[in-house]
């Protein structure tokens, strides 16, 4: 089974170049996994930030076995994303499920990480809203809630709000409230008039009188889910490498083709109840991709997004960040 590891709260978001920080995260994360692991060639830890429907391929393969035909024991520690990819940085961490501007901002930094695989190339996200706002003009002097500044689901909301004729900078109020349990809490006291969410979360908003005012479906060049790592990674452990991706490849197949086994490990994994596994599946499932990769005008997309979302000038090649070598190899 996949086994999660916990990390310490001590860890937290530092700037790239600061190497000593960063060696100081990955000795922390290499303190938490077992001595067998740490040892085991064929042991690959992966970073992810929670679970969710962008989780499912890992959590399928695990599942049904898939990387354990491979020969491999994938091993997971769930973290902040900033915290996350430090580690996949420092070494302490193989792969990350984080595809989306955070890599982008490490590479940028100097960071040796490429994104080699991607699960979803549409969002999930919708914004909801108390019933009282019919319309986007009734928004003004709202709250909504969002993650982060620069996240994904911040940069769609803005750029959804815009589209609307909505000043995000003078007509609402953004509140940057952080991780989903937090944002739960405050649809569930009243305390914010909105938020971007996706499913399930979006269905207990719903639960408290909340509502899809706007989809984020179409909006072009957001990922939410996929597989980075750390160069080293594909080149001092090529064979693990490509066993990894061969049998995350399957469960994300599994995920697309397979609607009733999916929904059966959905209710294991995240917790839910058959009903609301399938809704949430029903809902997602468009959003997915089938071989794990993206064209390369897409890819040109997604940077224009990130670049936007990350607020910088620099201008990288799409070869910098994608590289899908080894996910075609191992979807043949």
């Amino acid at each position: 089974m996949l086994r999660p590891t916990e990390i310490p709260r001590t860890i937290r978001a530092v700037p790239v170049a600061r190497f000593g920080l960063l060696l100081a995260v990955a000795m922390l994360l290499i303190w938490n996994r077992t001595s067998e692991a740490a040892d085991s060639p064929s042991s690959v830890m992966v970073h992810l930030p929670g679970i969710s429907t962008s989780s499912m391929p890992f959590m399928i393969a695990d599942d049904l076995s898939f990387y354990r035909d491979e020969g491999i024991r994938v091993e997971t520690t769930r973290i902040r994303t900033g915290a996350g990819i430090q580690a996949m940085i420092a070494g302490a961490v193989d792969a990350s499920q984080i595809v989306g501007p955070t890599v982008l901002a490490a590479v940028l930094g100097g960071a040796p990480l490429q994104i080699v695989m991607v699960f979803n190339d549409k969002p999930t996200f919708k914004l909801y809203v108390k019933s009282r706002f019919k319309s986007f003009a009734d928004l003004r002097g709202a709250k909504i809630a969002s993650s982060t500044p620069g996240s994904t689901n911040d940069r769609l909301l803005k750029i959804v709000l815009e589209k609307h004729g909505v000043d995000w900078r003078k007509d609402i109020n953004i509140i940057y409230i952080g991780t989903s349990d937090v944002v739960f809490k405050a649809l569930q006291a009243g305390s914010i008039d909105g938020a971007a969410l996706t499913p399930p979360a979006s269905f207990q908003a719903e639960q408290f009188g909340f509502y899809p005012l706007a989809s984020f479906i179409n909006e072009i060049g957001a990922l939410q889910g996929g597989v980075s790592v750390n160069e080293a990674f594909l080149r001092n452990r090529k064979v693990q490498a490509e066993k990894f991706l061969r049998a995350t490849l399957k469960g994300l197949r599994y995920f697309k083709s397979n609607r009733e086994g999916t929904v059966k490990i959905m209710t294991k994994v995240m917790d839910l109840n058959a009903a609301n596994a399938a809704r949430v599946y029903d809902e997602t499932i468009p959003a997915f991709v089938s071989d794990g990769t993206i064209s390369e005008r897409f890819q040109d997309e997604v940077l224009d997004f990130e670049l936007k979302t990350i607020g910088t000038d620099k201008k990288i090649p799409r070869e910098k960040l994608f590289d899908f070598s080894l996910i075609r190899s191992a979807g043949k």
